[in-house]
């Protein structure tokens, strides 16, 4: 488990991404290196979207979720960095 990232989801480790951890530990690791840059939003959109053109298997349902939580919750941090006001 990444302390990093328990941390970001304020230790609720019922939203920690453990399918996306154990299944693509690869794709696991790119989100947690570029965290808090810009390219991490690029990067959720190249995961989420068919952007190649060899075309690619796609996430199970569990490890998309969680790419998907992984994306808002980025949104709202970068949202909140800014000044921004986050829509509950």
């Amino acid at each position: 488990m990444n302390i990093k990232l328990l941390q970001l989801l304020d230790g609720a480790e019922d939203k920690y991404p453990h399918a996306l951890e154990q299944k693509f530990p690869h794709v696991f690791t790119k989100i947690m290196e570029l965290w808090g840059l810009p390219a991490i939003d690029q990067y959720f959109i190249d995961l989420m979207l068919h952007t190649r053109a060899v075309p690619r298997e796609g996430f199970p349902p569990d490890a998309a979720k969680e790419i998907l939580d992984l994306s808002l919750l980025n949104d709202e941090q970068t949202k909140a960095k800014q000044g921004a006001r986050i829509s509950q």
